[in-house]
């Protein structure tokens, strides 16, 4: 027999298997090269190159295997494509596990399968061994599914426990003998850079003792080359934490060190690699190829639509996405806008998906109380006087004018312009891109714009201007005065901490000198402060010993994802918000938590300047969060039925609600 090498291209792009050896016979055997045609052989460089998808790689690889024998070609397979074939036999055989059984542990029915309950019991005595606390059923239950697993979703809401859940589920496939094929003996978590800290801090909280880490993102004095000393190193760091965006540089050197170290990878905050066509997205998915488990952890698994699933299944089954989700892309595109979410087609593909994700919703969580105070208050005659005059501007501008019924740049401003004399009229002074945090006008910002700065806003009045240039001078903002209020009455008396939201930095920095002219030290968490910083100020703000500082100003786009506060705070005070339902809803869960005591109760202080625009934000959130509370409850909940960034219904109340007044 004639021998012949079998290997696989390095081109991701156009994938295929390469035949090299024997070239001549094989070419001179006309029966076989016949029967190749069918494969769509090319010839390159006296080699064979027949192309596959990625679904098909190994059915063409067994159809290449046996043309060749049958034709006395003795075939060896290079290791590349030993490497590939494993990954895919491996994955087939969890797979086939996994779905028989994965199910009755999400719907907690072991007696379906027996040998379930010996499992969960030896899974139980490993978390009691190696945990100091103990995980609440629910988060127990979605740790040993994602161990019996090991390639599962987690989308449990926020302030669940997604940390611990996985912490659990990885000490219980490391304490597995090392030729077990589920052991895993490191862990690659991939998420936001705000997600470092909680990570490290919470493996303390979950053993009682601390391990090796390693960042290989958001340092800027860690060069390549540390990097690629630690991927390549023969002890690295037992958990290695990297940026979403800092794998797609570092593909091939993680995926050596994957074949070199058992690791779990989890992706925190995985909707941000939704996008399949998207850069991270694909470096993502490409890794998870050599990772021995894998899980993906986000509460909004379909942000914009049910083709964000698409790429975490993906991620998850890289050899079996499709035959999990049995359908395409472009049909989850459909499902998304012309499917109601109890339609059978949405039924269907929650049914198909179920087995492979765990969700804890909100209620699941029986979280202590909240209690909740709106404040209304008058503004201070110059207040007054700007806002009414901007508002009597815009609006005018707003019902003579039909694109205020549609979302655009121009609009978008104006009621920025409002929600700031609402609050805060020395802000007016400013530019659009001082006054906000950067996530706030991405990509719509216009540094050349004409609508940058106030007095260009269809309003141009030079006396008006002129008392807002010298706004502080004559009034401090009642707001201010009511927060401080808050603070000396409610806060400091018991000794307390309050987080203090924002949305414009200006309002932040502001309102801190402020407090300090009162001897009320605060920090501020917004998007200018560096994240050794930002990790610092929260380590001591949520130390309840620590009393260095009582208050933390932040922003809601700087402090979203990942960030725990509640373990010392249990206030908040919103000096205004925006009509965004989800910020809001993600800023008040960074103290309400699980973890609270039984009768914590979390306080929360909306701050609203009467007959203004913050009564029709206020209004409006009220609806959006009922709207948003029945979704959440979804399995799978898809949050743009919210149109959650859309001002339009905001415009119309505005006016509507500025008709009454007047």
């Amino acid at each position: 027999m004639e021998n012949v090498e079998i290997d696989v291209s390095t081109d991701k792009v156009n994938p295929g298997f390469i035949i090299r050896g024997s070239y001549d016979d094989i070419i001179s055997n006309k029966r076989l090269i016949l029967t190749l045609k069918r494969l769509n052989y090319t010839i390159k460089e006296s080699t064979i190159f027949i192309p596959f998808r990625e679904e098909t790689q190994v059915k063409v690889l067994q159809e290449i295997q046996g043309l060749l024998t049958k034709h006395d070609f003795k075939s060896a397979l290079s290791s590349a494509v030993i490497e590939d074939v494993q990954g895919f036999d491996r994955e087939n055989k969890l797979f086939e596990e996994f779905e028989l059984k994965a199910k009755s542990i999400r719907n907690d029915e072991f007696d379906i399968y027996p040998e379930l309950i010996e499992n969960y019991r030896s899974f139980k005595t490993n978390l009691n061994r190696t945990l100091v606390e103990d995980l609440y059923p629910l988060q127990e239950l979605s740790s040993f599914h994602m161990a019996f697993a090991q390639n599962a979703c987690n989308f449990a809401v926020p302030g669940a426990g997604k940390t611990r859940i996985v912490y659990g589920a990885y000490s219980y496939l490391k304490s597995l003998p090392a030729d077990d094929p589920k052991h895993v003996d490191k862990l690659l978590v991939i998420g936001p850079l705000s997600s470092f800290a909680p990570w490290e801090n919470e493996y303390v909280a979950c053993f009682g003792r601390n391990t090796s880490f390693k960042r290989l993102s958001g340092d800027s004095s860690i060069s390549k080359d540390k990097k690629l000393e630690h991927l390549y190193s023969g002890s690295p760091a037992e958990i290695t934490l990297i940026f979403h965006g800092g794998v797609d540089n570092l593909q091939r050197d993680i995926i050596a060190f994957l074949k070199r170290n058992k690791t779990m990878i989890v992706v925190d905050e995985a909707h941000r690699i939704k996008n399949p066509e998207g850069v991270w997205g694909k470096s993502v998915v490409e890794i998870s190829k050599e990772a021995t488990s894998r899980v993906i952890l986000t509460g909004t698994p379909v942000p914009n639509g049910y083709q964000d699933i698409f790429n975490l299944y993906k991620f998850i089954y890289p050899f079996k996405y499709k035959d999990i989700l049995k359908v395409h892309y472009q049909n989850l595109e459909d499902m998304t806008y012309n499917s109601l979410p109890d339609s059978d087609r949405v039924q269907q593909l929650k049914e198909n998906i179920s087995p492979f994700f765990i969700r804890i919703k909100k209620a699941d969580l029986k979280l202590p109380p909240i209690a909740e105070q709106t404040i209304l208050i008058d503004m201070e005659p110059y207040q007054r006087e700007i806002y009414d005059f901007i508002e009597t501007t815009y609006v005018n501008s707003f019902t003579q004018n039909s694109s205020a019924t549609v979302k655009d740049i121009l609009n978008r401003a104006k009621l920025i312009r409002l929600r700031q004399a609402s609050t805060n009229p020395s802000l007016l002074a400013r530019t659009l891109k001082d006054s906000l945090a950067n996530n706030e006008f991405t990509g719509e910002y216009d540094p050349n714009s004409r609508f940058t700065t106030f007095n260009d806003e269809y309003v141009d009045d030079s006396e008006f201007f002129n008392k807002i240039c010298n706004y502080t001078k004559f009034e401090t903002p009642q707001k201010f005065l009511e927060i401080k209020k808050i603070i000396d009455a409610d806060i400091l008396t018991k000794n307390g901490k309050v987080i203090i939201w924002t949305i414009f930095i200006q309002n932040a920095k502001e309102l801190q000198s402020y407090l300090q002219s009162y001897n009320i030290g605060s920090k501020l968490l917004i998007g200018e402060i560096e994240q050794s910083d930002r990790e610092i100020t929260i380590s001591k703000f949520n130390d309840p010993h620590n009393a260095e500082f009582q208050v933390i100003i932040a922003n809601p786009f700087s402090v979203a994802e990942s960030i725990s506060l509640h373990k010392g705070c249990h206030n908040a005070i919103y000096l205004e918000r925006d009509y965004n339902c989800s910020n809001f809803l993600q800023s008040k869960d960074r103290i309400h938590r699980v973890g609270l005591a039984n009768d914590q109760i979390t306080n929360y202080y909306y701050v609203i300047s009467r007959n203004s625009i913050d009564e029709i934000i206020n209004d409006r959130l009220k609806v959006k969060i009922e709207r948003m509370e029945m979704i959440i409850n979804d399995d799978i909940p898809l949050f743009n039925r919210i149109n959650d960034s859309d001002e339009t219904d905001i415009i119309k109340d505005l006016i509507a609600n500025y008709a009454k007044r007047s």
